[in-house]
């Protein structure tokens, strides 16, 4: 039974004479468990468990009916298993413009890469690693591409306003969730290029979407030799399989628990999943034409991202009363 230690996919930013560099803080994951501490594990790992929200107010703004559903015209990323119609990020392809129109860059202090989600006019949902710890954010909506400035449908937004979930544990890489809000009046019109993703609603809080495909974006580390870059200069997309909790634990034991969601580390044509810089961008499911975000990029094996060990998630169903709290979204029953 192979047993890693995970790696927080965020990505160090550099100035042009250098490139991008990984953040690496590592979780340990203890290699050798007794019968009964790998049954509490298991036991741990159940999925789709929704979270306990104690003061948590319920949102009344819904989201748009924009809200998950590309303009018309444009294509959706459609693809077979790890085909190169996918991301990666590793295994992946190049996104075109408008096919994932609620993929935000986020740059911390100057200093770091994330991604992100757009989920209203005012907030961007990440991982909680992405702000904990940070007191700047950039956040660029609308772009294909981490470094052209003149690109028309580009939004830059500067903000200090981050929302970590209140029990996040980076040793634990447990509650890996945050928003942030965007200054002023936030995005002020919804375009083919910039839009929000869709949430799940509170009926699919239990769903485990086993067995479905579900589609990764981000601008992360799409290989992992020394030619590679550490993020991706383009946005980028993968198919990918969900997989149970219990085989995901096989891999990363006691940091699996049922707030996280795991996806299958490859295909028979090779390894995909995220990487380095893809931290806090969606995994999204598509249901009756539009995208849901079911996953946030958590972590991944620190002994490289195309070795087929699986990718793990913050699992969204899990913190719907959270997001409703923070956001003021509605979120649908």
């Amino acid at each position: 039974m192979k047993l890693v230690l995970v790696l927080l996919l965020a990505a160090g930013t550099a100035s042009a004479s250098r490139p991008l560099l990984p953040v690496q803080p590592l979780a340990p994951v203890n290699p050798s468990h007794t019968f009964e501490e790998w049954e509490r594990i298991m036991e741990d790992a159940q999925e789709a468990l929704p979270e306990v929200c104690e003061g948590c107010q319920k949102g009344t703004e819904p989201q748009p009916d924009v809200a998950g559903v590309l303009a018309a015209g444009v294509e959706p990323a459609l693809g077979r298993l790890g085909t190169l119609g996918g991301l990666r990020v590793i295994g992946g392809s190049q996104a075109v413009a408008g096919q994932f129109p609620w993929q935000a860059q986020v740059n911390m202090d100057n200093s770091y890469f994330c991604g992100g989600s757009i989920i209203s006019s005012q907030f961007i949902l990440s991982a909680g690693h992405c702000a904990s710890g940070f007191s700047l954010f950039r956040i660029v909506l609308g772009s294909l591409f981490t470094a052209d400035m003149s690109e028309s449908n580009r939004l830059t937004y500067v903000t200090r306003e981050a929302y970590v979930h209140e029990k996040f544990d980076l040793a634990a890489i447990l509650n890996d969730i945050s928003v942030f809000k965007l200054p002023a009046d936030g995005i002020t019109t919804w375009t083919p290029y910039v839009r929000p993703v869709l949430l799940p609603s509170f009926s699919q809080a239990r769903e485990t979407f086993l067995g479905q495909t579900v589609t990764l974006s981000g601008y992360g580390r799409y290989g992992t030799s020394s030619v590679s870059p550490s993020i991706s200069p383009v946005l980028r997309w993968v198919n990918l399989n969900v997989i149970t909790n219990a085989e995901c634990a096989k891999t990363y034991g006691s940091v699996v628990k049922s707030t996280v969601l795991c996806t299958a580390g490859g295909t028979r044509v090779g390894p995909t999943g995220s990487c380095n810089g893809d931290s806090g961008g969606p995994l999204t499911v598509s249901i009756n034409g539009a995208a849901v975000e079911v996953g946030i990029v958590s972590f991944g094996s620190s002994r490289g991202c195309n070795l087929g060990y699986p990718s793990a998630f913050t699992r969204v169903t899990s913190y719907l009363e959270w997001i409703s709290d923070k956001t003021g979204i509605s979120i649908r029953k």
